[in-house]
Formats: structure tokens, sequence, C-alpha cells
């Protein structure tokens, strides 16, 4: 039976910058597309895997140091970074859903994941939810943390945000670093938790116009999807696996109301809430969400 817990909390539990010992490798998946793929942990075969996919504007670094930095002692860990993002390429193209899903089952196919928990956040949590619907055998659970695709959304917003004025003023733009500052601030309850080196290195890639052209493409492609909310649910739904929901109470980017169309979706799941927290957990309460990780069936 699926239960709520609550973890209150006065102060974030890590603010010094921590990180498992990344192996970064490039998978060249087309001409136009490496991504960059990033390994942590045990080597041993027999040990519980976790894929973990970072969130929109996010790259590996950002979303899974401080989680990572707890679990490498007892899990093999791989990530990536989203093609658009990071140090994946950022080609100009359609950053359709189902790309996304693509680019996963591609890092799964070059590690040869036979047996994983899945694990992602805000838009990776979108792409989990996608790929776990298809129901492929080796995903063993699945967590979605701060996960978009479960608000209901105006469809007139959604076809605006998407729309050709809309996309090019996105390409186009060049926020200043007080602007980044401010933005990255926003995603967390208490800024603190935000050291210097995470700020510049978001400045840094707010100035790439490729990711910028990326970021555009995204909300004109992929968050189309959310058009037909019905249709991407039952999708998510035939996911009937162990399924954990963590979200932040005071999210500001995706809302704690949506969680009730996650757990729609999901009877099944465990869901915790996290109180003095915002959209990024992983930053914020790494601890927690490490611990959380690491009872899941991987």
């Amino acid at each position: 039976m699926a239960t709520t817990s609550k973890i209150e909390h006065d102060a974030p539990a890590q603010r010094v910058h921590r990180a498992p010992a990344w192996r970064e490798r490039t998978l060249a998946l087309e001409p136009d597309l490496q991504i960059a793929t990033f390994e942590a942990g045990s080597t041993d075969p027999a040990a519980p895997t976790l894929l973990l996919i970072h969130g929109l504007g996010h790259w590996t670094q950002a979303c899974w140091d401080f989680v990572g930095a707890e679990l490498e002692a007892t899990h093999r860990l791989v990530a990536y970074d989203q093609p658009g993002f990071g140090r994946s390429s950022k080609p100009d193209r359609k950053y359709s859903l189902d790309f996304f899903v693509s680019t996963l089952e591609s890092v799964v196919a070059a590690y040869g994941l036979e047996h994983f928990a899945l694990a992602g956040h805000s838009l990776g949590g979108l792409v989990a939810a996608e790929y776990a619907g298809r129901t492929p055998p080796a995903v063993r659970s699945l967590t979605l943390i701060d996960p978009a695709g479960f608000l209901r959304t105006p469809k007139l917003l959604i076809r605006m945000v998407g729309s050709g004025p809309v996309t090019a003023l996105f390409r186009s733009i060049r926020p200043s670093r007080g602007f980044v500052r401010r933005t990255f601030e926003t995603a967390v309850f208490d800024p603190s938790v935000l050291d210097e080196s995470m700020h510049e290195e978001m400045y840094r890639l707010s100035q790439d116009p490729q990711m910028t052209r990326a970021f555009a493409c995204v909300y004109r492609d992929a968050l189309q999807s959310f058009l037909n909310l019905p249709l991407l649910h039952a999708g998510f739904a035939r996911w009937k696996g162990p399924t954990r929901l963590l979200w932040g109470r005071e999210d500001k980017y995706v809302p704690i109301r949506a969680l009730a169309g996650a757990q729609k979706v999901y009877p099944q799941a465990e869901t915790t809430i996290l109180e003095r927290c915002g959209h990024c957990p992983t930053i914020e309460f790494p601890t927690i969400v490490a611990g959380l990780l690491r009872d899941v069936p991987a």
C-alpha cells in the first residue's frame, strides 16, 4: 500500500561541495550527437546500479554530485548529460520526448545495463517516466524527483511557449550574470546551498548560444507532449513496478500541487515530501535523497 511521509529540516544538511570520482566517456551516437556519460562507484558486476538523469538546464555534476558522493561506496552510478546540456552535443534538431528517451536507451545499451534503478529529476523525471512506461525488463524501480509532466497547464500557454516567436526570443537571449544567479537561487529554498563553482558553471553554460537554442527547442518540442496529458499519463502508467515520488514542499518550478497527478498515475508509489526544500532536493538534502535511493530495488 502506498504511503506518504514528510521530512522536516531546520537547515540544509549539505553545504560543502562533494563529488564522486566520476569516470567520463563520450558516446558518439550520430555525427552531430555526442553524449557525455559518467560512471562512479563500485566496479563489482553484482553491485546495485543506479542510472541518474538530470533536469532542464542542469548537468550531471550539478544535479548528482552530492548524492553520488553518498552512494559511490555501495553502488555503481551511471549518469549522463542530456542532449543540449552540460558537456553533451547541442545539435539544432527536434528535441522531442522520443529524442530524449532514445538517448537514454543508447546509454543503457552502451553500458550494458541488465538491471538497474532509474532516477530522474525534473525534465529527467519526465524522460524516466516515459522510458519506464515502455516497461524495459532491466528497470527494477523508478524514482521521480520533482518531475515534469504531471501539472495541468493551459493548452494555449503551452502552444504560445512553443511558438516560433517565443522560441526565437529564447534563442537570442544572453542572460546577465545576475539573472542567472537569481534564477538558480529561485530553484532552492536556501540559496546558501549553492557554491560559487555551481554559479560560475551555470553562467558559463548560459552564454553558449547552442545551449540557449536547445533550451528553446525543449519548450518547442518535448513539452508539447503536455497538450494531451491523459495520453501521456496512460503511457507512464504502464509501469507497475516499485515507484518513489520525492517532492520539495517549496518547489517554485514544479509546484507540489502536481504531486496529486503523479500519485494518480502511480497508486503504488511511496511518496516523500521534503519540507523547507525547493526544486532541487539532490542539492538541498542529498543525504536524505541518497538514503531513499539506497533503499530502492536495483
